[in-house]
């Protein structure tokens, strides 16, 4: 279920940078919050970033909620790291990648 999620996180992150017209995920806007359009694939990352959080242990999952926290600033604006959002979710993505690899220890 983890690797499932992982998945689909990863080809979710992908298609928002690559541009298919076969399937405009990323250009569906649903609503504006804060003056920055929420998209469907901003809803699906988040969604399936939960989820991923859910399922991890006690530990890993206080980290991974505080890395979220700090996404959802930069992604509002509210931090201004010039691409900080990006940079959180590639270390949610090879943190489930190593916590799996290892075996879960």
């Amino acid at each position: 279920m983890v690797a499932f999620l992982l998945i689909v996180l990863a080809v979710l992150y992908f298609l928002g940078y690559i541009h298919l017209p076969a399937l405009p995920v990323a250009d569906r806007v649903l609503f504006h919050l804060f003056r920055r359009p929420i998209t469907l694939y901003d809803i699906l990352v988040f969604a399936i970033i939960l989820a991923l959080i859910d399922l991890l242990p006690s530990p890993f999952q206080e980290i991974a909620a505080v890395l979220l926290l700090l996404w959802l600033l930069s992604f509002f604006g509210v931090i201004t790291i010039f691409g900080f959002s990006n940079v959180v979710v590639l270390v949610v993505i090879f943190g489930l990648i190593y916590y799996l690899l290892t075996g879960g220890r």
